[in-house]
């Protein structure tokens, strides 16, 4: 990517907006790993958070407002001083240093055997003795006889077959099981069959209906909880009485960009079934369960508020 490459603001200005999102929710790790969904969408987003990144400081001086402030600026043709400048510095290029991008980590799935982008499912079919189907944002390894959960949501069946996750070895026996790893626990939640859950403090056993949480401090039981584990493995998500904030974290991981919403509509809750592949629809169906009303500042930062 040559340094003194040109780049069209609509790009710059997204890369401003990732920054501003940055800012207003510091060590997200969804965050991060939306926008490193938005870093690999394009060698360009890319270059252009390099260069934002370079500016360092003379972004943190440019005094900018909070996000919410902040973003319908940038996407104004009249913009401030401050803006017409990183436009132009950003535009034509800044020299090439050391500087890296933020997310210069390559992401587990692309080393990955299987693996998922952000909103695809994907079967992978008969392996390590199991039929397995990856959700959004996975990624998935086999060892031998072992099948190694490295990142996202799995639904694994089979007769006989085992599963590595972060904190725990799964072996089940004629068992449909769905495994999910998240920031500090991995979940098993038992659907038919046998599992056998064995981590340093010892092991569980499950039978349907059954699910464990195990994290460095042991192996904790899992209610029902209002979402159905397993409805996304048929393209759907099934809610029963969910805050609205915690349904917008989930509907989120199928999805590029930035979800949130008001903390007004935050604790409204609302029960229903929902296609994944139908994201746009999901959001409207939204508003006619609920007072609240969906306000996109672009394609990428959607934000639910109440009604006016």
């Amino acid at each position: 990517m040559s340094s003194a490459e040109r780049l069209p603001e609509s790009i710059v200005c997204s890369a401003i907006e990732w920054q501003m999102r940055l800012r207003a929710h510091a060590g997200s790790p969804e965050l991060q790993r939306q926008l490193q969904d938005w870093l690999y969408q394009d060698r360009r987003h890319q270059l252009a958070w390099q260069r934002l990144q370079q500016m360092g400081g003379l972004f943190q001086s440019s005094q900018l407002p909070d996000a919410a402030q902040t973003i319908p600026l940038l996407q104004r043709a009249e913009a401030d001083l401050g803006r017409r400048r990183t436009l132009k510095l950003l535009g034509l290029g800044l020299a090439a240093g050391s500087a890296t991008l933020l997310a210069t980590q390559t992401p587990p799935a692309w080393h990955a055997d299987f693996s998922t982008a952000t909103g695809e499912r994907r079967r992978v079919g008969l392996v390590a003795g199991a039929e397995v189907v990856l959700n959004t944002g996975s990624a998935m390894d086999v060892q031998g006889d072992w099948l190694l959960l490295r990142t996202g949501e799995a639904l694994v069946e089979g007769q006989a077959w085992q599963v590595r996750c972060r904190f725990a070895e799964c072996r089940g026996r004629d068992a449909r099981v769905v495994l999910r790893e998240r920031d500090n626990a991995s979940e098993i939640r038992v659907e038919r069959g046998e599992v056998v859950v064995s981590t340093s403090g010892g092991e569980r056993r499950l039978l349907a209906g059954d699910g464990v949480s195990a994290a460095p401090s042991g192996l904790s039981v899992l209610g029902k909880g209002p979402l159905d584990p397993f409805a996304w493995s048929r393209g759907l998500l099934v809610v029963s009485d969910i805050r609205l904030a915690d349904f917008l974290v989930e509907a989120g991981r199928y999805r590029r960009g930035w979800l949130g919403c008001d903390s007004a509509v935050a604790d409204l809750h609302l029960s229903g079934v929902f296609r994944l592949d139908e994201p746009g629809m999901m959001l409207d169906n939204i508003t006619h369960l609920l007072p609240v009303q969906i306000i996109e500042h672009t394609r990428w930062w959607v934000r639910v508020v109440p009604v006016a």
